[in-house]
C-alpha cells in the first residue's frame, strides 16, 4: 500500500495543489506507445513506483522541505477543501525534533535551553522568528515568548531608588525622578506577571527561556501568577478572601489562603555594619554567636489588618552560615537610634488553612527582649536568603489567633 494516489486525472490544474494533496503522476508515463500497451510493463512502472515511493520519493521531497515551515499533508489538504477551516496548530506535519533543533539554529537562534522545548515550541520559533529579529529590542519580545510557549505573560519596567528595593512603572511608591532632582530613576530589570497561572510552563523553563530570547540588557526580577476567580455562595457575589497562590524568586512557591500572598517587603536599607541589637527570647545569654537571625523570606503574607509576616519555604527553614554577613536591612526605622536585628531559635507556624504549603511563618512563645550584643557575639548564620537581614519589627503579634505563638511583623506602606 503507498501513500500516494497515482493517477492521470488528478482533481486540480495546479501542480502544487495536487501534489499537497497526495497525488503523483504513474512513472508509467513515461513508456512509448507500444510499451504501454503491454500490461507487464506498466505492471513493472507500478511496482518501481511502489519501491521508489518510501526509499527515494518521499525522502526526496522531505529534503526539498527542510526549510518549509509549513509543510502539509494529505489527510489536512483534504479537511481544509471540505470545511474550510482555520488549521489547528497540531493539524500541521512536524519534521524530527533534530530538525526542527536545526532550523531554528539555521535562523539565528541557537538556544541553549534546547531540552526544556517542546516540539511545537520549537516548530512555533522556526515559523516565526524571522520576523522577530525585526523587532528585537522592543517590547515585542514578551509577544513573541507568548506565542511560542502558548502562556500568557506581561511584563513590567521596574524603578528604584537604591538598587535593592523595586516598584513597578505607574507605582505610586515611587518617587521624585532622578532628572527632575528626585533620586529614582528606570531600571532594565522586569517583573513578568503570569494571568491565569504559567499552565504547562514551569519557572525554570520561563527563565531559562527568557534569557534566550529577551533583549541582551533586560533582568528578570521575579515571576508572579494571578487569577481572577470569583467566589460566591450566593448570587450576587461576595467579596470573601480569595485562594492565592504566589511565586516569588528563585522559584520557591508556598501556597497559602485568607491573607494576600506576595505582597511587598518592608524598605531595605543599606547600612555601614551589620546590627549588634536584636530581639531574643533568651536575653540572658552571654554569647549568642551560636544562635541565627531572621534573612530574607521567600515571601511576604500581607493581612486584613495591612501587617506584613515573613514567610520561608522548606529549604530557607533551615540556618545556613553566611560569614560575610550582608549589611542591607529589611524592616522600619531605627528605634530611639537603634537596629535591631531578630535572633533565634523559632518555632515554625503553618499558614492557616494552607494544608498544600510548606510555608511557615517564624513565631516565638514568648515576646522577645531588645538585647545588644558585642559584635563578636553576633551570629554568623542565617534562616532564609542571605539577600538583606530582617530588622525593627513594628511589634510580635499571633499570626494565628489564639495560638499564643507570636511572630514578628511590619505594616505595609
Amino acid at each position: 500500500m503507498t501513500d500516494y494516489t497515482y493517477t492521470l486525472s488528478p482533481p486540480s490544474t495546479d501542480v502544487n495543489e495536487n501534489i499537497r494533496l497526495g497525488y503523483r503522476t504513474p512513472r508509467s508515463i513515461l513508456l512509448p506507445p507500444y510499451l504501454a500497451m503491454n500490461p507487464y510493463f506498466v505492471t513493472l512502472m507500478d511496482a518501481i513506483d511502489a519501491v521508489f515511493e518510501p526509499l527515494v520519493d518521499q525522502k526526496t521531497e522531505i529534503l526539498g522541505n527542510l526549510r518549509n515551515m509549513w509543510v502539509t499533508n494529505p489527510a489536512l489538504e483534504n479537511n481544509q477543501i471540505a470545511n474550510s477551516e482555520m488549521i489547528p496548530f497540531e493539524g500541521w506535519s512536524q519534521p524530527e525534533r533534530e530538525i526542527l533543533v536545526k532550523q531554528v539554529n539555521m535562523l539565528g537562534m541557537k538556544l541553549q535551553s534546547a531540552g526544556i522545548l517542546t516540539n511545537d515550541n520549537y516548530q512555533a520559533i522556526s515559523r516565526w522568528v524571522g520576523e522577530y529579529w525585526f523587532g528585537k529590542g522592543t517590547s515585542s519580545f514578551i509577544d513573541f515568548m507568548n506565542y511560542c510557549l502558548s502562556a500568557s505573560l506581561n511584563f513590567e519596567q521596574l524603578w528604584t531608588e537604591d538598587y535593592v528595593t523595586f516598584y513597578p512603572t505607574g507605582d505610586d511608591r515611587i518617587g521624585t525622578l532622578l532628572w527632575e532632582g528626585g533620586t529614582w530613576y528606570p531600571t532594565p530589570n522586569v517583573s513578568i506577571t503570569a494571568t491565569g497561572g504559567l499552565q504547562n510552563l514551569d519557572p525554570q523553563t520561563l527563565t531559562t527561556f527568557f534569557y534566550e530570547i529577551a533583549n541582551y540588557n533586560i533582568v528578570l526580577q521575579d515571576i508572579a501568577i494571578t487569577f481572577d476567580i470569583p467566589i460566591s455562595t450566593e448570587v450576587g457575589g461576595t467579596n470573601a478572601p480569595i485562594v492565592a497562590l504566589g511565586m516569588f524568586m528563585l522559584q520557591a512557591i508556598p501556597i497559602s489562603n485568607l491573607y494576600s500572598f506576595g505582597a511587598d517587603s518592608p524598605p531595605v536599607t543599606n547600612a555601614e555594619e551589620v546590627p549588634t541589637a536584636a530581639y531574643t527570647n533568651t536575653p540572658g545569654a552571654t554569647n549568642l554567636s551560636t544562635t541565627f537571625m531572621l534573612g530574607a523570606p521567600t515571601s511576604w503574607l500581607q493581612d486584613t489588618q495591612n501587617r506584613l509576616f515573613p514567610l520561608y519555604d522548606t529549604p530557607q527553614q533551615s540556618a545556613t552560615q553566611s560569614p560575610d554577613v550582608t549589611t542591607a536591612l529589611c524592616g522600619g526605622p531605627p528605634v530611639a537610634g537603634i537596629t535591631n536585628a531578630i535572633y533565634g531559635p523559632v518555632q515554625w507556624q503553618a499558614v492557616p488553612s494552607g494544608t498544600y504549603s510548606n510555608g511557615r511563618v517564624p513565631v516565638f512563645s514568648t515576646v522577645p527582649v531588645a538585647k545588644t550584643a558585642a559584635l563578636n557575639e553576633a551570629p554568623t548564620s542565617i534562616v532564609g536568603f542571605t539577600s538583606y537581614i530582617l530588622v525593627n519589627p513594628t511589634g510580635f503579634a499571633e499570626f494565628v489567633p489564639g495560638s499564643g505563638l507570636l511572630s514578628p511583623y511590619w505594616m505595609a506602606s
